[in-house]
């Protein structure tokens, strides 16, 4: 989130870092109604403050209106049986973490729910700053796949003499620590990686024992999504802490290999 420029409202030091406290009093003035029931409106609920090895976030949820597109509703009138157009919407949910440092990790439980982004997007936008999306990169995953131990891939754009292959997906044995990829050897230097299985180490000092040291993560270029299976975790704390080193790490990674 981009907060320079903006009213002293959202900022906090010289820095030009969110003020957690403010923007929490403005999801408290744009929250849902507390009634039990299905959600009539759009806004932000179930505001709450962290923090992991001091470093302080805000969570809450957020609903958003969408739409099924639109459908012909029969109904009688003056004028007998008639039909009019009617539009189908209803609202879903995303999960929003707002941190210190003027990021922000917009999650869904469920793939149908991730078309409501764009629409969250335009609500933070309303507050003032200005939103810019973290990028999974051909030369992001590369780094990844050079430093960690990695499970799954695919090559898309593959340009290479002799051979016709346009696009090539592949699952190594992970207990095969010996063994190579030919197909990776192959291929990953003749086309563009868009998604990558890797393994996240995670050692938080409050870590739950029956949350495992090493956690999978999978990228994917189309639509710059990153995917955790939280069935994963031990403890609610462990997928807040996760998701925030998970995110400090591949931003860390992004600068460092774009020279920032």
């Amino acid at each position: 989130m981009s907060t320079q420029n903006q009213p002293d409202l959202f900022l906090s030091d010289q820095d030009g870092n969110v003020s957690l406290s403010n923007l929490r009093n403005i999801l408290l003035q744009r929250s849902l109604p507390s009634d039990r029931g299905p959600i009539s409106g759009e806004g932000f609920t179930e505001i709450s403050d962290h923090e992991s090895n001091g470093f302080a976030f805000i969570e809450c949820y957020c609903t958003t209106e969408s739409s099924l597109g639109y459908y012909y509703e029969a109904l009688l009138d003056d004028d007998g049986l008639t039909s009019r157009r009617v539009q189908h919407t209803y609202y879903s949910k995303s999960k929003l973490v707002f941190t210190e440092s003027n990021n922000l990790i917009l999650k869904f439980d469920w793939t149908s729910e991730e078309k409501a982004k764009t629409r969250v997007k335009e609500l933070i936008e309303s507050f003032g700053p200005q939103m810019e999306v973290f990028k999974v990169t051909d030369q992001l995953i590369r780094v990844l796949q050079e430093n960690y131990h990695w499970t799954a891939a695919k090559i898309d754009r593959i340009v290479k003499d002799g051979d016709n292959t346009k696009k090539v997906s592949y699952t190594i044995d992970p207990s095969d620590s010996n063994s190579r990829s030919v197909v990776d050897e192959e291929y990953r230097d003749h086309g563009n990686l868009y998604h990558l299985t890797f393994e996240m180490p995670f050692d938080h000092v409050a870590r739950n024992p029956n949350t495992p040291s090493l956690i999978n993560v999978k990228l994917y270029s189309d639509g710059h999504r990153i995917v955790i299976n939280e069935d994963e975790f031990g403890s609610v704390s462990d997928i807040r802490n996760f998701q925030i080193h998970l995110m400090n790490e591949l931003i860390r990674i992004k600068n460092e290999s774009d020279g920032v």
